[in-house]
């Protein structure tokens, strides 16, 4: 017998599967499943589709693109310094939490290849000023990459969404000079990474409009490098860095399927288990990445062979002495 789930509504709908139908045989649907099963191990999984939307009633969805959190825990690397010599550039990505702020700061080398460097959690009330200035003075300090050389954040973007949205325009705003941005997130795959920012708020502070589902897109391929060179990802061995399990369980929290809505195909990016929604590392990558586009370094070592001082300006001729990458 059917039992409303809402029965004080006049109007009620009601969901069958081929299951509950008299005119087939379960014979015949447990066949028709086992060929469709046997065709997606070939790669064909269309029959499988058809069978989920035909007699299960139900809407497709597929396993889609995930990362599995050992794999990358795993291949962890002892750094023994705290900013590898290969990088040439730090940005940053700030997640906003009502009680903290979750931060880490990725180093980049040519091809965009990354080390993540540190990851930092900020407790605090956020109405008070004391934790953003704690902010504010992670992001200003010096790290030491190994061969001495003395380096800055260059960019950094701090999520802007939650409960405390004008205090972000009010910090980012006073620190536009060292390229602090307030982002603000936007799903959908036809969603710029990232589009011109935006002085339309209350405290006139720049925003930029940031596509969070093309930037997973983007860092998931770049997870799945397994070989160190263009777009692989390092992550630090030490325990003082933040790089724990949990950390890793939550940069691959969610994963890429595709659902067909109203008939249409489209991707969309979900929670791989629902108990868990503790996304913050994978939305601080994405932000540090998003970091690098918007301040587009020259990602290339200087030419080793190249033994001169100095440097020549084509426009007055100055000279301009080189001071390496900071």
């Amino acid at each position: 017998k059917f039992i409303a789930r809402y029965p004080e509504r006049s109007v009620r709908g009601f969901h069958l599967n081929s299951l509950a139908s008299t005119f087939v045989e379960w014979k015949d649907i447990v066949t028709k499943f086992l060929t469709a099963n046997e065709e997606k191990k070939k790669g064909n999984i269309e029959l499988l589709k058809v069978w989920t939307n035909t007699e299960m009633g139900q809407t497709w969805e597929e396993d889609g693109e995930q990362i599995e959190t050992d794999d990358l825990y795993n291949r962890r690397e002892k750094y023994n310094c705290e900013v590898p010599e290969d990088v040439l550039v730090l940005t940053a990505g700030i997640d906003t939490q009502d009680d903290r702020f979750e931060i880490e700061v990725v180093g980049w080398g040519e091809e965009k290849e990354s080390w993540g460097i540190r990851y930092q959690v900020i407790y605090g009330d956020l109405k008070t000023k004391n934790v953003w200035n704690e902010l504010d003075a992670f992001l200003n300090q010096t790290f030491t990459r190994a061969d001495g050389a003395k380096m800055k954040i260059i960019c950094a973007c701090i999520d802007s969404g939650g409960h405390f949205t004008t205090q972000v325009y009010r910090f980012c705003k006073e620190r536009t000079a060292r390229r602090i941005f307030a982002i603000k997130g936007k799903g959908g795959a036809e969603v710029p990474y990232y589009s011109r920012p935006s002085t339309a708020n209350r405290e006139k502070a720049p925003l930029f409009t940031v596509g969070v589902d093309t930037g997973k897109a983007i860092l998931y391929q770049r997870l799945a490098v397994k070989n160190e060179g263009p777009n692989y990802c390092h992550f630090p061995k030490e325990e003082d860095r933040g790089y724990t399990e949990e950390y890793f369980k939550g940069l691959t929290s969610e994963k890429m399927v595709m659902t067909y809505k109203k008939g249409k195909a489209q991707y969309v990016w979900v929670l791989k288990d629902k108990a868990y929604k503790r996304n913050e590392p994978l939305d601080c990558r994405n932000y540090a990445t998003v970091a690098l586009e918007i301040a587009n370094p020259v990602l290339k070592k200087p030419d080793k062979n190249d033994t001169s001082p100095v440097t020549q300006t084509k426009k007055t001729g100055r000279k301009k002495r080189s001071t390496g990458v900071i």
